[in-house]
């Protein structure tokens, strides 16, 4: 059984591998301001503004997984905000890496967190892959310094996996527990022009990518950590009413409301192209929830 340490273990995605990992019989140790052991998890105390860390965490560690970051739209986008977003990502692998690096660790396996938002908050036909660049906009450049920071401890590894993540489809957060409600009430409603895409992904299998990027050796690189079927804001909207057995009959949310708001975050939700995840399915990774309706349709039952 390996030790496994991540950061961010607390958040959605976070707690999800830890659970997989504790039920395999993996150790597993996570990083927090406040620690406490719960779930068979380990907590070890860290705080990256201060530069703090235990580094107990780290004796016997073999796999990082990285998670840490502060929610991209959580909050309104200042200057503050912004720069948080980033410091948030970068700072703490740096904080990481500097005791991996200290106490001259070889780690199995390094697998790092990105977003879709790569490729920058833009709506086109275009299908980006993992060999394109970004935009100039704020999302498409955080997600460039989040990767880059990562480049000193995948020297640190023997191999590294970064995760371009999609919207995660969860009953435990993200934007499906927020649009729930709204939708069983048959309130719901596409934003904006309803054309621009959503790249979505499952819990479960998004899980399951983690998974076999720590310990599968066919994967190695980074990967768009997305479901195969592309969706529109509007199809989207449609499929979670379908699944609810909900109308689906309101006009769109206009988008100089989203703005009004939201700020200069609205264009998260306003705007979005298709991903490919032709890199993922060539390691022979099979999805279990790769089309839209099945995939809310196993939530949407979760959660009556």
């Amino acid at each position: 059984m390996a030790n496994i340490l991540i950061s961010g273990g607390t958040g959605l995605v976070g707690s999800a591998i830890a659970q997989r990992l504790i039920s395999e019989g993996h150790e597993v140790r996570i990083l927090s301001r406040n620690p406490k052991v719960s779930n068979n998890v380990k907590a070890f105390y860290w705080n990256v503004e201060k530069n703090e860390i235990d580094e107990a965490a780290f004796d016997g560690i073999e796999h990082v997984v990285h998670l840490a970051g502060s929610g991209i739209v959580d909050k309104r986008w200042t200057a503050s905000r912004k720069q948080d977003i980033i410091d948030s990502r970068v700072n703490s692998i740096k904080l990481i890496t500097s005791i991996i690096k200290k106490k001259n660790i070889q780690l199995k396996s390094f697998v790092g967190a990105s977003a879709v938002g790569f490729y920058g908050m833009v709506t086109s036909e275009k299908i980006f892959t993992e060999k394109d660049g970004g935009s100039n906009d704020f999302l498409s450049d955080s997600c460039h310094q989040w990767e880059n920071a990562y480049s000193e401890i995948q020297l640190l590894s023997l191999k590294h996996c970064v995760l371009r993540i999609g919207i995660v489809l969860s009953l435990n957060g993200g934007v499906l527990k927020k649009l729930l409600p709204i939708f069983k009430l048959g309130l719901g409603s596409a934003m904006g022009s309803g054309k621009q895409y959503v790249p979505w992904i499952h819990i479960e299998d998004l899980v399951e990518i983690f998974h076999e990027s720590l310990f599968n050796k066919k994967y190695n690189g980074t990967y768009n950590a997305v479901a195969a079927e592309g969706a529109t804001n509007q199809y989207f909207s449609k499929q979670l009413s379908i699944a609810l057995s909900k109308p689906f009959i309101l006009p769109k949310v206009p988008s100089f409301v989203m703005k009004l708001l939201l700020g200069e975050r609205a264009d998260v939700l306003l705007k979005g192209s298709q991903v490919s995840n032709n890199r993922i399915l060539e390691t022979g990774f099979q999805f279990k929830f790769p089309q839209l309706l099945s995939a809310l349709k196993n939530l949407v039952i979760k959660s009556k």
